[in-house]
């Protein structure tokens, strides 16, 4: 386990890597969706886009009877994970759905999310913002018995084209199934060489087994962590103004 000593702080971090990155790269990855078409026009992978939100009108104009049974709601611009509305399947009556902690969210509760979303209450700084809906990635099978209700992701950190550390985040009971390290998921780390995590952390703490179950959080081999970490270093190879980023990559 290393030394505090040997941890880069975020401060340092910001001072010496973060500043390298220049605005505009800057404005891409600070918005989901000029990130989604940025990526889109090199042909790499995104979640399908099924609707965006710039303005009130649209929101109460949008058919929702017409989305699919399962769906996400993001701000383009949130941070954190907040704002987000992961929606696993649809319920008994026309236009409501279940949430993934088997709660109920109507259509009503869909566009006022949708309109806090655009006054700004979940973005990066406080301005107004878009909000959209996309594809749910539904969860590998080899996470199900890792993760609680939503979809891990991989995190890779790439600086000048190579990738320097990476992680599997877990969502977790109290991250209520969302991948965010920020609201309680797991971070595991991952062996660079070999796709397999070691060490985990939850709200700061080191852990070895999966919160309230006796699975081990090191040990798991990634399924095709070659092409994880190819897709991580093209990334950042379409968006070269970026010098130093994190490449999130669901499996």
């Amino acid at each position: 386990m290393a030394k505090t000593s040997s941890i880069l702080g975020i401060h340092a971090r910001n001072r010496l890597f973060l500043s390298l990155n220049k605005k505009s790269g800057r404005r891409i990855a600070d918005s989901k969706l000029l990130t989604k078409k940025v990526l889109g026009k090199y042909g790499l992978p995104t979640p399908k886009l099924y609707a965006v939100f710039t303005n009130p009108g649209e929101v109460f104009d949008f058919p929702w009877e017409t989305l699919p049974d399962n769906f996400v709601l993001k701000p383009s611009s949130g941070f954190g994970g907040e704002g987000i509305v992961i929606v696993k399947k649809k319920a008994k009556w026309a236009g409501e759905w279940y949430l993934m902690d088997g709660s109920i969210i109507n259509i009503g509760e869909l566009r006022l999310r949708s309109l806090d979303i655009l006054a700004g209450q979940y973005s990066l700084h406080n301005l107004p913002d878009k909000a959209f809906i996309e594809e749910r990635i539904k969860i590998a099978k080899i996470f199900r018995k890792y993760a609680f209700q939503g979809t891990p992701d991989v995190r890779v950190i790439v600086f000048n084209k190579v990738p320097v550390m990476a992680m599997l985040r877990l969502p977790t009971a109290s991250s209520a199934g969302k991948a965010n390290l920020h609201q309680g998921a797991i971070g595991a780390g991952i062996d660079l060489a070999t796709g397999i995590t070691t060490y985990g952390v939850v709200n700061g703490q080191w852990i070895k087994y999966i919160p309230g179950t006796k699975i081990k959080v090191n040990g798991l081999k990634l399924p095709f962590w070659d092409n994880i970490l190819t897709l991580a270093i093209t990334t950042q190879e379409v968006i070269p103004k970026l010098g130093y980023l994190g490449v999130d990559v669901v499996i």
